[in-house]
């Protein structure tokens, strides 16, 4: 079998990445404490949008990719219309949605713009960040987040602005999948990598770690695969859960459509 698909010559890339979410669960402070490292407890309510930008080096099987994040804070008003969603949304190439890990009544404002998400720029990456883990989880909240997730077949992290938790590593997953998205397109050819890995999910939901094992492949393109072939259809978030860390583990298995392909296959 071929190795993993090779990657495109890419060496940098500018992306457009949005953070949505209802007033007071912490975007500011997320983004403070990415680009600057730095914490302020005093709250401030976001007026409009403001733009904040931070330069990440992604490491994609042995190449070094530079990406230019504009990392866009939006104001969390529930009331916000359709229209200026839009137009936040418009040429993002990725989207943090927050919601406060303290309060369950914050995931749901999240719905409205999962919607408009589909509507203005399609199935780009989207993660969640459960903040303010530092003030302590609660289950109620953790799980709406995590079912928001499957439905939107998005990770979800526990986060802490004030502490740092998981900060960084949500943002920079973010620019990986973005940098996955180019290297592997949802349109491009079907592989026998992309074969190989659908006979390994069946019915038994795989995580990409158990993809990479299986298929002695580097993590990120089992990543990069399983996302391609969510994106088409043929593989389903079958659960999403979170590590003692906080940090996403996703698991995939097949679909109707995948079942049928590979009977066709056969036959």
């Amino acid at each position: 079998m071929p190795g993993p698909t090779p990657p495109l010559p890419v060496a940098e890339l500018k992306a457009k990445v949005i953070l949505v979410g209802a007033a007071g669960v912490g975007k500011t402070s997320l983004i403070r404490r990415y680009v600057r490292n730095e914490f302020d407890d005093r709250y401030g309510m976001t007026l409009g949008a403001m733009v904040y930008k931070r330069v990440v080096a992604v490491g994609v099987n042995g190449h070094r990719l530079t990406v230019t994040m504009t990392i866009w804070d939006t104001m969390g008003d529930t009331a916000l219309s359709a229209t200026l969603r839009d137009v936040y949304l418009h040429g993002a190439q990725g989207v943090l949605a927050v919601a406060d890990v303290t309060d369950a009544r914050t995931v749901s404002p999240l719905r409205p713009w999962f919607d408009a998400i589909g509507e203005v720029v399609g199935d780009v990456p989207v993660e969640i960040l459960l903040n303010k883990a530092d003030l302590g989880p609660r289950d109620e909240a953790r799980d709406a987040g995590l079912q928001a997730g499957i439905a939107r077949a998005a990770p979800c992290y526990l986060t802490s602005a004030k502490a740092g938790d998981n900060v960084a590593a949500a943002f920079d997953d973010l620019a990986r999948r973005i940098v996955e998205g180019t290297l592997v397109p949802a349109d491009q050819a079907f592989d026998d990598w992309d074969r190989a890995i659908l006979v390994d999910c069946t019915a038994a939901a795989r995580t990409p770690a158990e993809v990479a094992a299986l298929r002695e492949m580097p993590l990120v393109y089992a990543e990069a695969h399983l996302e391609r072939l969510r994106r088409r259809g043929l593989l389903r978030l079958a659960s999403l859960t979170m590590d003692a860390h906080g940090l996403p583990r996703p698991a995939y298995a097949r679909t109707a459509l995948s079942e049928s392909l590979l009977a066709s296959s056969r036959n």
